[in-house]
């Protein structure tokens, strides 16, 4: 399978104890197929039916989503050109990705930290998501990243984002004590799920690279954690589809910070399709590749039961 499906040997054999032969064969067929380019609709600005209009006007073969409510696929046409974009009607961002700022369920008003937000898809979704009311603090690494979130917010019409580089390992440093009522971790990760879009990922990534991922997840998770208000809730998501980096990750956090338990009312925020593929257990999901012809994803969704 292999030699036939063009992926390293370690991977396929890891993929069969995880998911099965079947499973394993359709992940990576899928991974041979070129992405679609999906749009998520600014619902402050427009409905997805109005916007769906707007570029068809422009120009642009486009159709609904097959997972997010959110979401359009563009069939032909180029949306970065089009009034629609410029004007903040419409963000690019893959389907499984849109799913993160419902399944945070963040409401007006509230004081939300997305810790790994760039290039920024997620914290504008989560921005609009508060109809631009509330405090969303926006960390990542590297200036030039936070960059490109500052000029996607501006575009969106979105002011209740404060970005700022900053290593949110060392989140005490620069909050100190306070705490939130969401926290995204949507952290760093193998990136298995976007394979179609980054084909290298398979042949430069090997096995100890994993655990040392995980390593770092396991102290993003960490450090926010004692940033969520009881009763809040803190949300770990990956575009990796790898058990170890996912549910081994989730398991280790809840055996290491029993003050959290899952989200059992995480599959109300999630579409139907979700539950009728199987694919979501107690306060987590994860999305193959070929369940709806999206990026590979997973989220978990936890909350503060007790300090």
């Amino acid at each position: 399978m292999a030699l036939e499906l063009s992926f390293p040997k370690w991977l396929i054999s890891r993929w069969i104890e995880q998911y099965g032969e079947e499973e394993t064969m359709k992940i990576c067929q899928m991974s041979h197929r070129p992405p679609a380019v999906t749009v998520r609709v600014n619902r402050m600005k427009s409905t997805v039916a109005d916007a769906l209009e707007a570029l068809q006007n422009e120009g642009i073969v486009v159709e609904r989503g097959h997972l997010s409510e959110d979401g359009l696929i563009v069939k032909t046409g180029h949306v970065f050109t089009t009034n629609a974009y410029r004007n903040g009607l419409i963000t690019v961002q893959d389907e499984s990705s849109m799913l993160v700022a419902r399944a945070l369920d963040v409401k007006e008003g509230m004081e939300v930290i997305d810790a790994c937000a760039a290039p920024g898809g997620k914290t504008t979704h989560i921005a609009e998501r508060m109809n631009n009311v509330g405090r969303l603090y926006s960390f990542d690494l590297h200036e030039h990243k936070i960059s490109l979130i500052r000029e996607q917010t501006a575009r969106l019409g979105l002011t209740n984002v404060k970005a700022v580089a900053f290593d949110a390992r060392k989140i005490d440093e620069y909050v100190g004590e306070k705490q939130f009522d969401r926290v995204l971790v949507d952290a760093p990760c193998s990136g298995f799920g976007v394979i179609r879009r980054k084909p290298d990922i398979k042949w430069n990534k090997k096995p100890s690279d994993i655990a040392a991922i995980q390593s770092v997840q396991m102290e993003l998770l960490s450090a926010l954690s004692k940033h969520v208000k009881k009763g809040g809730k803190i949300l770990y998501s990956t575009c990796t589809i790898d058990k170890e980096e996912n549910e081994g990750t989730v398991e280790n956090f809840i055996k290491n910070h029993p003050e959290f338990q899952l989200d059992q009312s995480l599959p109300a925020r999630l579409p139907e399709k979700l539950s009728e593929s199987g694919r979501i257990k107690t306060g987590m999901v994860t999305i193959l590749p070929h369940d709806f012809e999206t990026d590979g994803f997973f989220i978990a969704c936890f909350e503060k039961v007790k300090d």
